[in-house]
């Protein structure tokens, strides 16, 4: 009777997280990204942050004149709706850098700004979290190409997301289009367009099944066995 009722509770401990396991296969992760720049330092008046009214995109713009097209860097609103088969690579945030050559004194040799990454979840729950990134762009001579610094590691590392049944890794950069990232210096040569995401994987929880604690003998178990023990004894002490 005791092992068929220890069968009974480990099935009723295991089934609901069984169950749980094929729902997380089935979730859907949706959510939304948008970044913004602010705080530019060392441009003296060449440098541009634009902000549309009711859009999400922010714009950075550098060495514009009069009859020449400056430099831009785009922050891209990302949207996402992927089932977790699906979940790998993800895109959550874009950044979009259009270089060009530009006149010397409209064009600072180096300057900083500041990326604010936000990035929400609506699926499978409502999270969210956002960092701060500190650019440095270095424009060097024409036509070498110019150098933005400040994608680290240490500011991915930063985001946090409390995903119910699910667990994000491998967040990471990714170039696409012209240039060259080394994990330090994204490259972008002159006259051309170079495209930075950032990218996860996402996974279900593992199932973590914890037996059932082992049986403690009934009361009436004891008791029974100590009256069998007692009629023992005095058949023994009868005997001649």
């Amino acid at each position: 009777m005791n092992f068929f009722r220890s069968t009974l509770l480990h099935a009723a401990l295991v089934l609901p997280l069984l169950l749980g396991a094929g729902t997380a296969q089935a979730t859907t992760i949706q959510g939304s990204s948008d970044g913004k720049f602010s705080n530019v330092s060392h441009c003296w008046g060449t440098c541009y942050v634009f902000d549309r009214s009711g859009k999400p995109d922010s714009k950075l713009a550098w060495g514009f004149g009069l009859f020449t097209n400056g430099s831009t860097l785009l922050a891209q609103e990302r949207q996402w709706n992927v089932d977790l088969a699906q979940a790998n690579d993800v895109v959550l945030a874009e950044l979009v850098w259009t270089n060009r050559a530009t006149v010397d004194w409209l064009t600072p040799d180096r300057f900083n700004v500041d990326y604010t990454l936000n990035i929400r979840f609506n699926q499978p729950n409502a999270v969210s979290d956002k960092e701060v990134f500190n650019f440095s762009i270095l424009n060097t001579a024409n036509p070498a190409g110019d150098v933005l610094m400040g994608l680290t590691l240490a500011d991915l590392s930063g985001l946090s997301f409390a995903l119910d049944g699910l667990e994000i890794s491998d967040l990471k950069y990714q170039l696409a289009g012209a240039g060259s990232f080394d994990g330090t210096y994204w490259f972008n040569p002159e006259s051309r367009t170079s495209t930075m995401y950032i990218t996860a994987d996402f996974k279900a929880k593992p199932v973590v099944v914890t037996p059932p604690p082992a049986e403690v003998p009934e009361p009436g178990s004891m008791a029974l066995l100590a009256t069998g023990l007692l009629g023992l004894g005095l058949l023994r002490r009868r005997k001649p």
